[in-house]
């Protein structure tokens, strides 16, 4: 089948980068595929070799000409090539695509990568309310990345999937020895200024809370705590204040922008996910498949489906039943510094529970490979094409 797949850039962001890994995903499965976009800005990620790349943009000179031009050539595109599906990536290379596609019989699929209910802290506002619930009845399917969105969606929309995020990293393989090797580092992620969406105040109250009950055992283990990510420095000067208000200056460090997650995945032994609020959570399933025991803060069920359905024989409940610990990694309330303390100190005191919860979390991860995704995608693709949704 011959596939587009628009988007526009491949230089960086996290649904472009998930758009490049369908691209080579569905050409490994055998379709023809093309990658339309724009070349004008700098190419970042890594476009299998499989993968046809077509220019977008022919002026980028400002926003306007830009997508006039991108206009143009995608419906050029389409006539020229008659593919059999365009994929949207995000609102607005979806938008383009269908208004190239009037008067052809073309089906688009457009993906949504944010989530559609109210944030706690943060309202929708009245264009992406208008975006999510009724421009994207134009569109003959949507995806979205959690069941929690499709529920919330509810009969508002007529043909909705639910189409996780693909990893885009390669699930580690344990050997006896990677548990003796792992550093003792807790380690969180993300934007800086996003720190209260990122919960990581929450986070660093935890923390102190950990080492004023139990200061002495936790320093003479070397346990620390690590947060990577960049931001300005108003606000990475808060969160200092923030660990010497708590007495943990000595045993938090801020690691700034690493360029090479994947090995500071693989030096930790568990990862914590503090956020508020958090639409999917492609960084706990990548630091589940380079072994990290991980804690997730789960807002509305969706981090739990990343973990997935956990056996009951082997859920233990901790304080009073506020927090989960499974064989995937431990859920608890966002916005709770005592549940967060009571799961960081499950995964710190208990050897034999954090290293069952790294092999199986490995395991998890293995879900979400490209592999496995598109073949999500490619039976979504055919159910289009018929029309029979």
């Amino acid at each position: 089948m011959k596939i587009f797949i628009v988007q526009s850039h491949i230089g960086g962001g996290g649904a472009e980068r998930v758009g490049v890994l369908i691209a080579g995903g569905l050409a490994q499965r055998g379709h023809e595929v093309y990658l339309v976009t724009n070349l004008h800005d700098e190419v970042k990620y890594h476009v299998d070799e499989k993968v046809k790349i077509l220019n977008m943009v022919t002026s980028p000179r400002n926003k306007l000409t830009k997508w006039v031009s991108a206009l143009k050539n995608l419906r050029r595109y389409v006539k020229q090539y008659q593919p059999d599906v365009i994929i949207g990536i995000m609102q607005l290379s979806s938008f383009i695509s269908k208004l190239a596609c009037l008067g052809m019989k073309t089906p688009v699929i457009a993906t949504e990568h944010y989530s559609f209910d109210m944030k706690p802290f943060k309202r929708m506002n009245a264009i992406e309310f208008f975006s999510k619930f009724y421009l994207n009845r134009i569109y003959e399917h949507v995806t979205v990345l959690t069941e929690e969105d499709k529920r919330v969606i509810g009969n508002r929309l007529k043909h909705v999937s639910v189409m996780p995020n693909p990893l885009a990293l390669h699930p580690i393989k344990l050997n006896s020895n990677d548990f003796n090797q792992r550093e003792r580092i807790i380690v969180a992620a993300g934007r800086i200024d996003a720190w209260y969406y990122k919960g990581f105040d929450v986070l660093i109250k935890a923390w102190g809370n950990l080492m004023k009950n139990e200061g002495c055992r936790m320093k003479n283990a070397n346990w620390r705590l690590q947060i990577a990510g960049t931001g300005s420095e108003v606000s990475l000067n808060y969160l200092k204040r923030l660990c010497k208000e708590n007495g943990v200056e000595d045993s938090v460090e801020f690691l700034g922008f690493v360029s090479d997650m994947e090995s500071l995945y693989k030096k930790a032994s568990v990862f914590v996910l503090s956020s508020r609020y958090e639409g999917f959570g492609l960084v706990l399933i990548e630091a589940m498949s380079q072994g990290c025991a991980c804690i997730a803060c789960d807002h509305k069920g969706r981090q739990r489906e990343i973990f997935g359905k956990m056996k009951n024989e082997r859920i233990e409940i901790l304080k009073s039943g506020s927090v989960e610990a499974g064989e995937n990694g431990i859920l608890c309330p966002p916005d709770d510094v005592e549940a967060l303390a009571t799961a960081m100190r499950k995964m710190i005191d208990d050897d034999e529970y954090r290293e069952y919860v790294r092999v199986h979390a490995i395991q998890r991860s293995c879900c979400y490979s490209v592999s496995n995704i598109a073949i999500f995608w490619n039976n979504l693709i055919y159910i289009v094409k018929s029309g029979k949704q």
